[in-house]
Order: structure tokens, then C-alpha cells, then sequence
């Protein structure tokens, strides 16, 4: 089994955040097994507005927010795989290196730089700034009509929702653009005799994968959070130019991103293995004299080419991500599909 990865420095906004609010110590203190914090801490405060202030609108004379725009469910379903995404990431980005067996390839000096996914600094300062920004749009913009709609505008969007998002950005951002170029920069050797034949980097091309799909399914509830209005046939409703602005940028960032990680690990993959058959090509012509002319050429040592034959076959039955047609189409589906949704109900408006 391969020795564990641990990335001792990645500290998480969410975590943080439920820790603060006292939910590690509700799941430590619940019967059976410890839920993970951040889920009671988004299930809560999604139970309070729903089940709670919402309801209370409706019975004060308003239209609860599920019966007026159904679609809303999608921003909370949303909120809870930003939830499941952070965790898979965070866990999987370790399960990856631990499977290269980075803690014993890599010496000190370089593997310091894959104790964490991304700057604990970073994040505080770009989510502080994003608070700063949400309050100053509330209360010089939007306004605040009510006390429901106060606990919405001034905490749950600050302190519930932008952590997940700012968390799940950085973590996704960290694994497709930094991740591949640590491993590179760090010039990771493919293991041949893996038995999966990926070069020990199974791990982290699924890694890659269902991250991006994760994040593709981030985007269709965005959609629906977006169009359901219009899929729900709502008399006058056209989406805002920010919204179809946001949700291109969105897929165009996905895009990008699973290009440049695969594109990445596949070249050095590629790359090694090439070069080590390049090396087992010049143990061959050793091993035989005139090597070029096969009806007069001379075995001149047997054992030396047998084992370069053999080394031969590992290296070329290690595969390269992506590794099969399968995985191919279910990465291109990924990338079309939430395009394709917005070009053709926005065609029909």
C-alpha cells in the first residue's frame, strides 16, 4: 500500500466557518457516527431559511421562495455539492499523491509545495474582500425590505454561501492548474510495473476527471437556477445579461481548465515514455549486430535483449491519460453539454 500524503498546510474556509459557528462540536457531540461539520452547517442554515423564515413569509401574507420560483432548490442542492466537491477534491488531492508516493520520492525541499492546495492567505483575503463587496452592493444597491430578507442579504449569502464558493473555486483552481504543474515541475517518473498500467497516475487522472465532472454538475444546477423560470414557462421572464455573462465565463473556466490539466499530465506522461523507450531502443541495437538488416543481423547477447524486451513491453502498455475512447466522450459530453443546454433555451426565448 502506498504511504499516506498528508497535506498538513491546507486549511479550509468552510471548516473554518462551521468551527466558528460551533457545528464541529454539535457532530462531535451527535449519537453514532461524527457527521462531517460543514454539512450540518449548510443543512441548517438552508432548514432555517426554508423551513423557517420562509415559511414564516408565507404565512405573514408573502409567497414562500420554493412556490413563487421553484428553481431556487437548485442554488441549495448547488450549495450542498460545493460542500461534497470541496471534501472529494481535498481528500482525492491526497489519495493522488499518496499514490505516486510523493512523501518518499521527493525530497524536503520539494515537497513543501504539495502540503497545501492553496494559500490559506489567499483565500482570507479574497473572500474578506468579496464580504465587503456583498455589503456594500446590500446596502447602497439592493436595500433591505425586510428582516427575512435582512438575514439573507447580510449573513447567510456572506457567511453560508460565499465560503462554499470561494472554497470550492480555489480548491478546483488548485487541483487543474497547480497541481499538474507541481508534478511536472517536480518530474514525477512513471512507474511501468504498475498493475493499472497508467504509470502510477491513476490516481490523480481520476482525480482530474471527476472534479471537472463535479464542477460540470455545479454548472447544469446554475442553469436551471438560471432558465428554470423559463423551462417552467414564467410569462415575461428573460434572463439578465450578467447572469448569461457569468454562466459562459463559468463553462469557458471549466473548459480551460480540464484542457490544461490533462493536456498537461498527458505530455508528460507521453513524454517519459517515449524517452525510455528511446533508451530501451539503444539497449536493443546493442544487443545485436547490424541491427538495420534483418536477414543478416546477429544476436550477440541474449540475456541483454531479452531483458530489454521485456522492460519494452511494460513501458508500452502504460497508458497516457486520457487513456480510452470512454473517457474521451465522457469528458467531451462534460464540456458540451452545458453549452449546448444554454444555446438552445436561449434560442428559444
Amino acid at each position: 500500500m502506498p504511504s499516506n500524503f498528508d497535506a498538513k498546510n491546507e486549511r479550509n474556509l468552510i471548516e473554518y466557518i462551521a468551527t466558528l459557528c460551533g457545528f464541529s462540536r454539535l457532530s462531535s457531540a451527535l449519537p453514532g457516527q461524527n457527521m462531517y461539520p460543514p454539512y450540518l452547517f449548510v443543512g441548517a442554515f438552508s432548514v432555517l431559511d426554508l423551513a423557517v423564515l420562509q415559511v414564516y413569509v408565507h404565512l405573514t401574507g408573502g409567497t414562500h421562495i420554493l412556490l413563487d420560483t421553484p428553481n431556487t432548490a437548485a442554488g441549495y442542492a448547488a450549495l450542498i455539492l460545493g460542500v461534497y466537491g470541496v471534501r472529494y477534491m481535498s481528500n482525492g488531492y491526497e489519495e493522488a499523491l499518496a499514490a505516486l508516493r510523493a512523501q518518499d520520492r521527493v525530497d524536503a525541499a520539494e515537497i513543501s509545495q504539495f502540503h497545501q492546495i492553496f494559500s490559506w492567505r489567499t483565500k482570507v483575503v479574497v473572500y474578506v474582500l468579496a464580504v465587503v463587496v456583498l455589503y456594500a452592493n446590500t446596502i447602497l444597491n439592493v436595500g433591505v425590505p425586510n428582516r427575512v430578507t435582512a438575514f439573507n442579504l447580510l449573513f447567510t449569502w456572506e457567511f453560508v454561501f460565499l465560503p462554499v464558493m470561494v472554497e470550492f473555486a480555489f480548491t478546483y483552481c488548485g487541483i487543474h492548474f497547480l497541481l499538474p504543474r507541481r508534478i511536472k515541475k517536480t518530474e514525477f517518473n512513471l512507474f511501468f510495473y504498475d498493475p493499472r498500467n497508467m504509470g502510477g497516475f491513476a490516481a490523480v487522472g481520476h482525480l482530474l476527471k471527476r472534479s471537472y465532472y463535479i464542477y460540470t454538475a455545479g454548472l447544469l444546477l446554475f442553469f436551471l437556477l438560471v432558465y428554470g423560470p423559463v423551462l417552467l414557462s414564467v410569462d415575461g421572464y428573460v434572463p439578465g445579461l450578467f447572469e448569461l455573462v457569468f454562466f459562459s465565463a463559468a463553462w469557458f473556466v471549466g473548459l480551460l481548465s480540464i484542457a490544461y490539466s490533462m493536456y498537461t499530465i498527458h505530455q508528460l506522461m507521453s513524454a517519459q515514455k517515449e524517452r525510455r523507450i528511446r533508451e530501451l531502443e539503444a539497449e536493443l541495437h546493442q544487443a545485436i549486430e547490424n541491427p538495420y538488416d534483418i536477414n543478416n543481423s546477429k544476436v550477440v547477447d541474449q540475456d541483454k535483449l531479452d531483458d530489454a524486451r521485456r522492460r519494452l513491453k511494460e513501458v508500452r502498455d502504460t497508458r497516457v491519460y486520457p487513456a480510452t475512447f470512454t473517457m474521451w466522450s465522457q469528458i467531451a459530453i462534460s464540456v458540451l453539454l452545458p453549452q449546448l443546454l444554454q444555446l438552445t433555451v436561449q434560442t428559444a426565448i
